[in-house]
């Protein structure tokens, strides 16, 4: 019989929890749980990260957003030819896991999910994607879309609290190595001030802490979890309840 906090076994864990890989083992984003109830996510690193502090999202890039269809796209194509703005560049994959998004015209309001995606230099305006689910509303030229990554593709730390809190780091992490975020859950993370026992948490001021919520004026922030056991001491780690997933 497994132990209570062995992982869960519905479909494998090809890197353990607390390992970092130079190589992807996992999709971009993937969910998975252990048997007392913590959730992980494969993530890769958009710099150094440390052990018990919260991660952010990173922005999608101005380059790839409200683009154009050029050419009409039938229900049911599932491999696309896309024209982007030159000036960032795309890394073969790194959109696995994200989004081919309809923002405007034909089939706004649709999103499918994206299996890969070909690599671009800062100069390329041509990338190929292949799409995990069809195209169910036909696209042209009135269409515009959004490339969007995963959420937790390169994660990094941040004193901002106007972010959205990908998960807290199991363990020390090299920048652009992938690794396993916990969203859920009992977990140790890095504490600002001294929030009090089922405080409300979220990013704090302080790079990777969590902080208690504001309620006067936090309206903008995202929530992250409950502080659990212990008051909460500024600059120490303690127990809190993850809650983004």
């Amino acid at each position: 019989m497994a132990k209570p906090t062995s992982p869960m076994k519905r479909t494998g864990w090809a890197q353990p929890i607390y390992a970092q890989a130079a190589t992807k083992k996992e999709r971009i984003g993937v969910i998975r749980w252990t048997y007392d109830g913590r959730a992980y996510r494969y993530s890769k690193a958009g710099e150094g990260l440390n052990p018990g502090k919260m991660s952010v999202a990173a922005q999608c890039d101005a380059a790839h957003i409200d683009e154009a269809i050029l050419a009409a796209v039938p229900v049911g194509t599932t491999q696309l030819t896309l024209t982007v703005t030159a000036g960032t560049a795309i890394a073969q994959g790194a959109l696995e896991g994200g989004y081919f998004e309809i923002n405007s015209g034909t089939g706004a309001g649709y999103r499918y999910a994206i299996a890969g995606n070909s690599a671009i230099d800062a100069s390329g305006t041509t990338i190929y994607l292949d799409l995990d689910e069809s195209i169910r509303v036909a696209l042209d030229t009135t269409s515009t879309f959004n490339l969007i990554h995963s959420l937790w593709y390169s994660t990094t730390e941040t004193s901002t609290d106007e972010n959205f809190a990908t998960g807290v780091t199991p363990i020390t992490v090299t920048s652009g190595y992938y690794y396993w975020s916990q969203t859920h859950g009992p977990c140790t993370a890095l504490i600002k001030d001294t929030p009090a026992i089922g405080s409300t948490l979220i990013l704090g001021s302080t790079e990777g802490a969590v902080a208690v919520i504001a309620t006067s004026v936090d309206v903008d922030v995202p929530i992250v979890g409950t502080i659990t056991h212990l008051v909460g001491v500024s600059a120490d780690y303690s127990s809190i309840f993850l809650q983004i997933d």
